[in-house]
This record gives structure tokens, C-alpha cells and sequence, in this order.
């Protein structure tokens, strides 16, 4: 009996140890993931922190943050029972990072100012388009999203390059930046194709980084990792402890993290869905670029100014590499006009922004993903219409869908319900005159 017990009280001394070491490294990514998540919404977004905490953070561990934000340093501190805690910094135009490992005066003095964008407004005038649009279908298909409990918050939709839809959840309207989440890799996408255009890079480039000289990685390109066929191991787990969170809330070099995973298979032989590789791709133009400061306005001057969309904010970690994986905040329209850079085969107002053929190689299915994936773009090969998708977490959606002349927006935060992106699509596109 004496002996049973013993065995019962090395058990529960184990479990309880365990039980520590758990919470001791899940905890910092929740209270990380808290600080960033309010940072950004603060002084980016300009949401109120009665809004953030009672929306965006109220749910799982999340919920039990304390929050304590210093507005002249522009700083929030996130903690759960005064253990764990994590801050994070906002950098004007760098947005905000997680300071931990670094010197907070260091980020602090990280300097950049954004450049001035001009608004090119959608085109609102619709008379020509009207007789095509069955419009109270249309409205039906926004009603089916708001009328569930999907944390909506804004829709677009253009036809033809005109706005013919829009709408907003509580506390959002048309200059309410939102974050795009996933759908930033798209974003670096971009990036891609236009130093490629300038020819200051290729998709058949390999030894790409000093780290990866002496060992398999030498051998992956540039367009295997476009096509998230890189052989570099990973998991893309948001459920708990995973690369994807400790990449994200754990390091201040989020490329870093990536870069540094050990190979595991042939490139372009086995398709994981990897947003590390998103973060290496960032990196990898940083070091192309080889100029911080032309680096860090490259998005704004080369893109955003292009397509007229002054609300894009992209911002990088603690080092000053681009999350192109993840941290972009946006309206609803700027990101409608991003997709329609692809709809409209990357011109916009007759200049070339993209290279030629470069949207038909982001929609073309990458060899090992079974037609799920382009380069950077999610694709559906279960649809009977031409669609290729910038997919977000928590349901952020820009579906593009050239031979049907549509843009589809939404954004939002789907937790409790999950967001249906196939029947939003099918019913947006079903409104339109001929289609059924």
C-alpha cells in the first residue's frame, strides 16, 4: 500500500511539473499575442480599448489578460494574474512589435515615416452596370452573413471595377482599418512581382541565405518557397504551442525563427501551408533590396501609392522585417483595391504594376498542392468559377474571380462561428444577371 502511494505522489509530482512547464511556455504566447493584438488596435486602428478588450481578446486564455496601456509611450502590457506579462511597443510607421529580447529604447528610436498616398476612390457610378446586378439577391447574401453570429465587420463588393455593395459591423465603417491577417502573404506576393519587374530578382534564385550554405537548403529557390514547397519543416498549429505561434509571439525576428527550421523533404516535392515561409520570402527582400530605408517604403511607394490605398499599414518585428505572413491593417475598400490589382491583371489606371503573366502564375496551382494552392494565393479547386482567394484568420476574405468581373471583400473576426467563405462566394456571384 505504502508503495502505491509512492507511485501515486511521483505521478502527481510529474504531472504538476509538467502542468508548470506548459502553462510557462504556452502563457507568454497568449499574453503576447493579447499585447500586440490591443497595440495594434489602439494606434493603428484607433479602436477604444473598451472595444478591443470586449471583441477581440475575450475569448480562451485571452480572456483572462489584464491589459494596462501608457499612451504617452504608446505602449500595452498584457499579463494574466499579474504572471507572464509581455509588451508590446507601437513605432509609428513600423507599427507595433513585441519588445521582448530587445532594448525597448532601441525600438523606440526605430525611425520611418510613410509616405504621403493619395485616395483614388472606387468607382461608385453603377448606372451602366444596374441592369446586371439583381440587387436585392445581392443584399440577401450580405443579410445571411450579418444575421449569424461571425463577428462580421465589412464587405465590398465590386463588379466591373464598381463598387456595388458595402457594409459594416458595430463600431465599423469605410475608414476603419482591419487587420488582413493571412492575407499579407498575398501582399508579399506582390512585392515579389514587382522587384522581379525592376529584375532585381528571379523565381529560380537558390542560396538564398548564409544560413542554408552548408547544408540541403542551399538548393531551395525563390519559387519554391512562393509555392510553400520548400522542404523546411513546420507546423501550423493556432490551437496552442506550434512554429506559427512561437514565430509570431516568442521572437523578435519572425524570419529568423523561419529561416533557422531544419529540412525535411525534396523542395517542391510536399506542400505545406507555412507561414514562416511568408516571413522568409520578407526577409529575402529585405536583404535584395540591401537598403533599410528604401526597404521600408518599398510597399508604400511601389504598391499602395500605386493602387491608391493610403490606409495600409505593414508592419515589421522587432528587427525591422516586414510579418509579411500576418501583421497588415487595411480598410475594407484599400483592400478591395488590392484585389482588384489582380483582377485587372496587375495594371491600374494603364500602368503595369505586375509583371506580364504574373497574376496567371499567382493562380496557378504549385505542383505538390493538389490545386489548393498558387504562389501565395489560396485556390478552390472544388468551384465550378475561376476564383483565387487572399484567406485570412478568423475569415478574412479577397476572392478574385476574373471571368466573372468580381471582387470580393470581406473582414471580420469569426471565433465562436466559423465564416463560410464557398457560400458567401456562390451567393455574391449568383446575384449577378445571367448567373446561375
Amino acid at each position: 500500500m505504502k508503495k502505491f502511494k509512492r507511485i501515486l505522489l511521483v505521478a502527481a509530482i510529474i504531472g504538476l511539473t509538467y502542468l508548470i512547464y506548459d502553462t510557462s511556455i504556452k502563457l507568454p504566447i497568449v499574453t503576447g499575442y493579447a499585447a500586440k493584438d490591443v497595440c495594434s488596435g489602439l494606434f493603428i486602428a484607433n479602436r477604444s480599448l473598451e472595444s478591443l478588450v470586449n471583441n477581440d481578446i475575450n475569448y480562451s486564455f485571452m480572456s483572462k489578460t489584464s491589459i494596462e496601456v501608457d499612451e504617452k509611450e504608446k505602449s500595452v502590457t498584457a499579463s494574466i494574474f499579474g504572471l507572464f506579462p509581455r509588451k508590446a511597443i507601437f513605432r509609428d510607421a513600423l507599427g507595433c512589435c513585441i519588445t521582448e529580447g530587445y532594448i525597448e529604447n532601441d525600438l523606440k528610436q526605430q525611425a520611418f515615416k510613410r509616405p504621403e498616398i493619395q485616395n483614388i476612390p472606387l468607382d461608385t457610378a453603377i448606372s451602366d452596370i444596374r441592369n446586371e446586378v439583381d440587387f436585392k439577391r445581392l443584399n440577401s447574401a450580405l443579410d445571411s452573413v450579418f444575421k449569424h453570429e461571425e463577428r462580421t465587420r465589412g464587405i465590398v463588393i465590386l463588379y466591373k471595377n464598381k463598387l456595388v455593395a458595402e457594409r459594416y459591423g458595430d463600431g465599423c465603417d469605410q475608414s476603419t482599418p482591419l487587420l488582413g491577417w493571412s492575407m499579407n502573404k498575398s501582399i508579399i506576393n506582390a512585392l515579389v512581382g514587382i522587384l522581379k519587374k525592376k529584375n532585381r530578382l528571379d523565381l529560380s534564385d537558390k542560396n538564398l541565405f548564409e544560413e542554408w550554405k552548408n547544408d540541403e537548403r542551399k538548393n531551395i529557390t525563390l519559387n519554391d518557397l512562393m509555392h510553400m514547397s520548400s522542404g523546411l519543416d513546420w507546423d501550423e498549429g493556432y490551437g496552442g504551442l506550434s512554429d506559427v505561434t512561437k514565430m509570431l509571439y516568442k521572437t523578435g525576428t519572425a524570419s529568423g525563427y523561419a529561416i533557422n527550421k531544419t529540412f525535411s523533404v525534396k523542395p517542391d516535392s510536399n506542400w505545406i501551408y507555412s507561414s514562416g515561409t511568408s516571413n522568409i520570402i520578407s526577409q529575402y527582400i529585405r536583404n535584395t533590396i540591401n537598403n533599410d530605408n528604401e526597404y521600408h517604403n518599398f510597399p508604400y511607394k511601389e504598391l499602395f501609392k500605386k493602387i491608391g490605398a493610403p490606409s495600409f499599414y505593414y508592419e515589421t518585428d522587432a528587427s525591422g522585417t516586414f510579418v509579411g505572413s500576418s501583421f497588415g491593417y487595411a480598410t475594407t475598400r484599400d483592400w478591395a483595391k488590392f484585389g482588384l490589382l489582380y483582377l485587372n491583371d496587375g495594371m491600374v489606371n494603364g500602368e503595369r504594376i505586375l509583371p506580364k503573366g504574373w497574376v496567371k502564375y499567382s493562380y496557378t496551382p504549385a505542383k505538390a498542392s493538389k490545386g489548393q494552392y498558387g504562389a501565395q494565393f489560396w485556390l478552390n479547386p472544388d468551384s465550378e468559377i475561376d476564383e483565387f482567394n487572399c484567406v485570412g484568420h478568423h475569415g478574412q476574405l479577397i476572392s478574385i474571380i476574373p471571368s466573372k468581373n468580381l471582387v470580393l471583400v470581406r473582414l471580420g473576426l469569426s471565433i465562436d462561428k466559423r465564416f463560410y467563405t464557398s457560400p458567401f462566394i456562390r451567393n455574391v456571384v449568383n446575384s449577378i444577371e445571367g448567373i446561375e
